[in-house]
């Protein structure tokens, strides 16, 4: 656990928009600092500038209340603070003994409450215990904590409604509730500041945070937080800013420094899949290739793979596909290795890489059509035939091409089920699910007046890219599973969940369907606050096929709002330590806040 130590000179909030980089703090007003429009922070004058309080003045309450339960990171964090107060402080010796019974009421169980986040319940019991004890009156630090408490409560409320100008005014009337140890609400002021359209005090807001908050961590998910509403320009700015300005003794900041390479290989990643040949440039493409590497990241190896794959540089492509399975041996990465090899020309490798999972993938088995098309059905050339100009387009993913190829075969030599199936499933892959639904169906039709072929499709192949259909399904099953697949994505899950026992589909497809119906339900589920349905139901999908990270992160939630802490910090961190993503990293955060208290 790391907690921010924040000195009463650094309280937080955004600063105005006229102020230049961090000078914005050295400007005082009157034993004040304004950092934001109505917003002035009083601060503690420096060793020797000025009066301070008199030693053995300062209110000790909390530190001893942090002593006594053993929290060390709060504890280190008031005594910081009451040192900026009084320089000539020191924490008492007996803090960590026993305290003797003295007269009075024991304030432990009103910060109990309050540390457990229940603000209202410690203001009741106060006011109970006031009515018992009318001469008695809480530490003045009890009602300083409550009252921040209470303004933090306000910033997050009004943040999770959107209610953008109150998450402003709550923090200008309580800037405490956004200094460095509540840095959850600092981030949502910025945010406010950002929905507002008030970029400079957004931008200013961040910069102060990675400028003074010491922990590295902290200023390292900042720029994360940031990258969401700031340019490139000003996020190599606070990259710089936190990797240097005020550095705390014991962080070390070089995880600050890879922030904004880490955010720009993630969307480059993206980009990938729909990258149009030279779409990135080789400054962008070493930046990427560098980072694969160095985190040993599958999926990205993979997508570096298809993006080389499209442009026809089947090298490099089968270079990424050869490092993506050695990492992780998976039939997604052997899927590319075969094709790849197969664009070189080296049919021999291409079959020795599909080995380990032929006929136990058909993920693998469709890639291996390329490799050996299968021979013309109907009175066609009986012997092997090479990759059509469809089956080339599938090979590089590129389901526009798709489309037009069969638009054309269809004006010239009319429709054929398999034409229609191999529509539906390149519809279905550029994100229009009712045209692909109305495509399977059209084939189904066809099917049913064509001669029978004696098994499954042999004209043209479904897209490697698409979900896998074991080998000896049909064409009437692979349409029926097209449909399907259609009617999820158009969100038909009723439906589909009371005609799946009937459909006409093999029982691989039905457990395929079955996981997809279940994951949309889990979705559904954690959105109604069923958390126990929502791992049921993932673990019952489990059984059908290995859970992939975005159900990962829905696990995660369910386990947090279950309060297994603990247990949805691990599955957070394990997803992240995969790959790193604002939803792993906002999952880690928060429950990690959540365990330490660290509001």
């Amino acid at each position: 656990m790391t907690r921010p130590v924040l000195l009463s000179a650094l309280l937080l909030a955004g600063i105005a928009a006229t102020a230049a980089g961090t000078g914005a703090w050295a400007q005082s007003n009157g034993g004040a600092r304004a950092l934001a429009p109505g917003v002035k922070v009083e601060v503690a004058p420096a060793p020797g500038s000025g009066s301070a309080p008199a030693a053995g003045k300062v209110d000790e309450t909390a530190l001893r209340y942090y002593a006594r339960i053993g929290d060390g990171e709060r504890l280190e964090a008031e005594i910081a603070r009451l040192r900026a107060l009084d320089p000539g402080w020191e924490p008492p010796k007996d803090l960590f003994a026993p305290q003797p019974t003295t007269p009075g009421v024991d304030e432990t169980p009103f910060w109990n409450l309050m540390s457990g986040g229940k603000v209202a319940e410690a203001r009741a019991a106060i006011a109970e215990q006031r009515r018992k004890s009318p001469s008695w009156q809480p530490s003045d630090k009890l009602l300083q904590e409550l009252d921040t408490a209470e303004s933090a409560g306000r910033i997050r409320s009004a943040s999770d409604t959107k209610r953008w100008q109150e998450v402003v005014d709550a923090a200008a009337a309580h800037p405490e509730a956004v200094a460095c140890n509540r840095l959850d609400n600092a981030w949502r002021l910025a945010e406010a500041y950002a929905e507002l359209k008030q970029a400079d005090r957004a931008f200013d807001t961040y910069r102060t945070i990675v400028s003074t908050c010491p922990k590295a961590k902290e200023r390292r998910d900042t720029i994360f937080k940031a990258s969401r509403y700031l340019s490139p320009d000003q996020l190599r700015e606070l990259t710089a800013l936190g990797a240097t300005a005020n550095p705390a003794k014991g962080e070390d900041y070089s995880t600050v420094r890879t922030a904004e390479a880490e955010l720009e290989t993630g969307r480059l990643l993206e980009r990938l899949g729909n990258a149009k040949p030279g779409a990135l440039s080789a400054a962008d493409l070493s930046r990427i290739q560098g980072i694969v590497r160095d985190k040993q990241d599958t999926d990205g190896a993979i997508a570096l793979g298809w993006y080389f794959q499209k442009q026809k540089n089947f090298a490099e492509a089968q270079s990424w596909f050869s490092q993506a399975n050695g990492w992780a041996p998976s039939d997604k990465a052997a899927e590319g290795l075969v094709l790849a090899y197969n664009g070189l020309g080296e049919k021999a490798q291409a079959r020795a890489a599909a080995a380990p999972w032929k006929g136990k993938s058909s993920r693998i088995d469709q890639a291996l059509k390329a490799v050996d098309p299968p021979r013309g059905a109907g009175g066609g050339r009986s012997g092997p035939q090479g990759p059509s100009e469809l089956d080339r387009a599938l090979a590089r993913q590129d389901f526009a091409e798709c489309l037009s190829i069969i638009r054309n075969s269809i004006a010239k030599s009319g429709p054929t089920a398999a034409l229609l199936q191999q529509r539906g499933w390149c519809l279905l892959e550029m994100k229009r699910p009712s045209e692909a639904e109305a495509a399977f169906a059209e084939a189904q039709a066809m099917a049913a007046r064509e001669p029978a072929k004696g098994g499954a499709s042999t004209g043209t192949t479904r897209t490697p890219a698409a979900s896998g259909l074991p080998q000896k399904a049909t064409l009437a099953q692979e349409n029926a599973y097209g449909q399907a697949v259609a009617r999820l994505a158009t969100g038909d899950t009723v439906g589909l969940t009371r005609d799946l026992p009937r459909a006409n589909m093999t029982p691989a497809q039905k457990a395929e369907i079955r996981a997809s119906l279940m994951a949309t339900e889990a979705n559904r589920a954690l959105e109604d606050k069923r958390y126990n349905d929502v791992l049921r139901l993932l673990d019952a999908r489990k059984e059908l096929t290995p859970e992939p990270r975005n159900l990962g992160i829905l696990r995660g939630w369910a386990l947090y709002n279950l309060m297994r802490f603990d247990e949805a910090y691990a599955q957070f961190k394990s997803v992240d330590d995969r790959l790193s993503t604002e939803e792993s990293r906002e999952g880690v955060s928060i429950t990690w806040k959540t365990i330490y208290h660290d509001w």
